[in-house]
């Protein structure tokens, strides 16, 4: 059963507080997914344990059991070509641009409810700690990876992309050892070589760290800090780039702010170098 069809069926047993929780898991499928119980309630201005007992009505164990349900049916809805039909559908009058500029600010104000920059300061850590960064990505994730590879060089860190088939990576993921850190970014769904790359990690001590949407929390296996937010109004309508991007720009400055005595002199270096081979 759907969550839809779960609410209907049990629409007399609800109360007008759990109708208020019902409001907002079926307004934002997308946002709505990555509130914990304690976030929900206080959207819908409610007991903490509404969303507990309204899961329960309608069949589940408790509220991360109905979560779990509500973003596997989000994933399930994210076929490109009907994502896209969807959102040019809603364009009045063929003002695209304007339609864009609403969704994609709407999708950052949602990415900052879900993303605490005390997440962002421990990526950023993650990151300076790094003996070795290991960017893993795939399909369109490959132009954000490529983006992000050149920033950690300027600041004088090694990494290694783990990009191509499976053997182009084990190639790549070799030397990785204790001490190195596991930078991954996968959209939408779990990607080939993934779950490879992480259990390698886990095998040789290696730090992980995801940039993933809706599809971040059932990887397997987990890594070991995530930061995932959606990356649209709704997983069943056009996916930006945007967010992701804006994540990977937040840890860089953060990096900057919270390391500027080790990330700066590498950039003044970076400076002279230029001018020699300029």
């Amino acid at each position: 059963m759907t969550l839809l069809s779960r609410i209907q069926d049990h629409s007399l047993r609800l109360t007008a507080s759990d109708r208020r929780i019902v409001e907002i898991l079926l307004a934002g499928h997308g946002e709505a997914a990555f509130l914990s119980a304690a976030q929900l309630a206080e959207r819908a201005r409610v007991h903490e344990t509404t969303a507990t007992r309204l899961a329960q009505k309608l069949g589940f164990r408790g509220y991360p059991e109905l979560r779990a349900e509500l973003r596997r049916e989000v994933l399930d809805d994210q076929n490109a070509a009907a994502r896209m039909r969807r959102s040019v559908a809603k364009v009045v009058h063929g003002d695209y641009l304007a339609d864009l500029v609403g969704s994609e600010v709407a999708a950052l104000e949602t990415l900052a409810r879900c993303i605490a920059q005390t997440d962002i300061d421990r990526a950023a850590d993650l990151v300076v700690a790094a003996r070795k960064v290991f960017i893993f990505a795939q399909g369109h994730a490959t132009a954000i990876s490529a983006f992000l590879q050149r920033r950690l060089d300027r600041y004088g860190m090694t990494t290694i992309v783990l990009t191509g088939h499976g053997r182009d990576i084990a190639e790549r993921a070799v030397s990785m050892g204790a001490g190195d850190l596991v930078l991954a970014l996968a959209f939408r769904k779990q990607p080939a070589g993934y779950g490879a790359v992480m259990a390698h990690a886990g095998q040789v001590g290696a730090a992980t760290l995801l940039i993933s949407d809706l599809a971040g929390p059932a990887m397997a296996p987990p890594a070991g800090h995530l930061l995932s937010a959606p990356r649209g109004r709704s997983g069943a309508e056009f996916q930006t780039p945007t967010v992701p991007l804006t994540i990977v720009n937040a840890i860089l400055l953060t990096i900057a702010g919270r390391h500027e005595k080790q990330v700066v002199p590498r950039l003044e270096a970076l400076a002279d170098l230029f001018a020699r081979f300029d």
